[in-house]
């Protein structure tokens, strides 16, 4: 049985976090991914006015997080404990990849309670953190710079771990055109493609159409984009009768006018 997730499933755990506006904008990360449960190891101090103004909407995330004095305290009750880290050493040779433990390891564990740890904004989490930590972790980024803000880190494995299968809030499954409604767009587009003498260059209306259909087809379109380009084709048809009219009107005037001229 495949077991998915859950953003109950996971728990947050900063170690000794400096910066007041760091924790709340990671209380505001986990809010927007669902996630409530927040543990702050030995921090500097309580969560203070500029850490709840940093929140937002994360406010209650704070109301309910928990203090601890040690790491082994916060893991008590996590059966997979992911440690983030960025340096590479004699012990920490052996990373997997945010995306990895997202799709290899994680799997494995659930269902599961899932610790995700990070260190400090200065130093991370030291060997003896790491040492308690299940999995070591290392999000990918640019040799040169490669150190995240601690809220932006939270935010990666937050979105790897719970926001990269979801859909989006207007995600729709697509729905296709049936080929009823293609041949009758088709149509409507041959008859007035055929209206205006096209093609001028002499090759076949058909062939013309086989190429459009082609096209087409291979967009794969869908009901709503059918019906679109059926308003755009019935708008250039009903312009392009006036013009026509408006056309045979001028010419006959201009006939009219001429043979007042020889009279």
């Amino acid at each position: 049985m495949d077991f998915k997730l859950k953003p109950s499933d996971l728990v947050v755990v900063l170690v000794t976090p400096q910066g007041d506006a760091n924790v709340g904008a990671v209380a505001r990360s986990m809010s927007c991914f669902g996630v409530r449960e927040l543990v702050l190891v030995s921090p500097r101090r309580p969560p203070g006015e500029e850490t709840y103004n940093w929140a937002v909407h994360g406010k209650k995330v704070l109301d309910r997080c928990r203090t601890v004095a040690t790491l082994g305290e916060a893991l008590t009750d996590v059966n997979l404990s992911l440690g983030l880290t960025r340096r590479s050493g004699k012990r920490r040779h052996r990373l997997s990849s945010s995306r990895a433990a997202a799709e290899r390891i994680l799997p494995r564990y659930l269902p599961a309670r899932v610790g995700l740890v990070f260190g400090n904004e200065e130093s991370g989490l030291s060997r003896a953190d790491l040492d308690l930590c299940h999995r070591r972790v290392q999000i990918p980024t640019h040799p040169e710079h490669g150190s995240l803000n601690l809220a932006h880190a939270v935010t990666v494995m937050l979105y790897e771990l719970l926001g990269r299968g979801r859909p989006t809030a207007s995600f729709k499954a697509a729905r296709p055109a049936s080929p009823s409604a293609r041949a009758g767009m088709l149509a409507e587009m041959r008859a007035g493609l055929s209206a205006t003498g096209y093609p001028a260059h002499g090759d076949p209306l058909e062939e013309e159409m086989g190429k459009l259909s082609d096209i087409l087809n291979r967009a794969a379109l869908e009901d709503w984009e059918v019906n679109f380009l059926l308003g755009i084709v019935h708008h250039l048809k009903s312009r392009a009768v006036n013009f026509s009219q408006i056309r045979q009107v001028e010419t006959e005037q201009e006939a009219n006018s001429g043979q007042l001229s020889e009279a």
